[in-house]
């Protein structure tokens, strides 16, 4: 059954096209309003697969009723008494348009494509499913124990399929983490997202290779796989527990943070060179750096730092220095804290982008 929605503020235009589903048959008409107010709040209660929608309707037009509605937005079908009107409809993804009075053999053939459009947006759905099943595999189930040091990490897919990662991995001795973010977001992000990780933990593997090797060499095997057309940024760090020390490199990420138990912050892990895969010749420098005891590190995608509020506003930065400073919440807690924060920042709007935290923390 295809689940339908009616929008129109004309009640006789409403129990016409009510009629011509229900001789269809494989239609059910699980709400209606009068007006886009009363329209957007029976949309989101009800969740149809198809919305449609008078263009012309007091107090809000159904085309900017229907610029309004968040993703994911059921497939829109525009109704009008003018044949002029029906350019707009495609200027706002219409599925499809119907000129009043609607007649049966015109809604049948707009519900065929509905069908052909249903079926192909549910096979979309789990290829994403079992795509992100599979991508969860390759995430770390648990992050390694550190004798001094407490480890947090989260990330939270846009689409299902996300372009972000972490890893981390004890190699002789020393902790060795990642994280990164494929431009882009959803399947094909996530596809060279999960073969940059691939790379990485390979890389591991060879304890002898230092970290600028490690990455040139990364990144000579994205940028000959890719072409140039995709690049990941993304921090590699190697700490040494007994001391604090920390190498990095920062292939074109946003700075990470370091937190100080007494407050404020660091941009302690600016960037150090470029993205990974975005140059096919590039010789990647490091930087170094020392987590004192008490300090926090926070390492984020950028869709932590460019995640926007309803007015457009970034979220600050000393929001995460807040949540990360103390020292007396958990690593695991901070970083799950930083994803609540950016989910309330972002209000309505939570498909803008990935989102990835990850929380060193050196103990007292």
């Amino acid at each position: 059954m295809i689940r339908a929605v009616l929008v129109d503020d004309e009640a006789p235009a409403r129990a016409r096209l009510r009629a011509l589903l229900a001789e269809i048959g494989d239609v059910d008409v699980v709400g209606e309003a009068g007006d886009a107010q009363a329209g957007r709040a029976v949309v989101s209660a009800a969740a149809p697969d198809v919305l449609f929608l008078d263009i012309e309707m007091p107090a809000e037009r159904g085309t900017d009723f229907a610029a309004s509605l968040p993703e994911p937005r059921p497939f829109i079908v525009f109704a009008t008494a003018y044949e002029r009107f029906a350019v707009d409809a495609f200027q706002y993804d219409a599925a499809d348009y119907l000129l009043k009075p609607i007649n049966r053999q015109r809604l049948a053939a707009t519900l065929d494509r509905l069908r052909r459009k249903l079926r192909a947006r549910r096979d979309d759905a789990r290829e994403i499913e079992a795509a992100t099943r599979a991508q969860a595999h390759l995430l770390p189930r648990r992050l390694p124990v550190v004798a001094g040091y407490g480890l947090g990490a989260r990330t939270l897919a846009a689409r299902g399929v996300g372009g972000d990662f972490f890893d981390a991995v004890l190699v002789d001795g020393h902790l060795a983490f990642v994280v990164g973010d494929v431009a882009g977001k959803g399947m094909a992000a996530g596809l060279i997202a999960s073969s940059v990780h691939a790379r990485w933990q390979s890389a591991m593997q060879r304890a002898a290779e230092g970290a600028r090797d490690m990455m040139t060499a990364l990144n000579r095997d994205v940028a000959a796989t890719t072409e140039g057309s995709r690049y990941a940024t993304l921090v590699h760090g190697m700490l040494d527990p007994s001391t604090g020390d920390l190498q990095y490199v920062n292939a074109g990420h946003p700075s990470a943070l370091v937190v100080p138990a007494t407050g404020g912050w660091t941009s302690g892990l600016a960037a150090t060179a470029p993205a990974v895969g975005l140059l096919d010749v590039a010789e990647f420098a490091g930087g170094t750096c020392r987590l004192a005891a008490g300090d926090t590190l926070v390492v984020v995608s950028d869709g932590v730092t460019e995640a926007l509020d309803a007015d457009g506003q970034e979220l600050p930065l000393g929001t995460l220095a807040a949540l990360a400073g103390g020292g007396a919440a958990a690593a695991q807690d901070v970083a799950d804290a930083i994803v609540a924060a950016v989910q309330a920042h972002r209000g309505a709007d939570q498909a803008q982008d990935d989102v990835t935290v990850f929380v060193l923390r050196r103990h007292a």
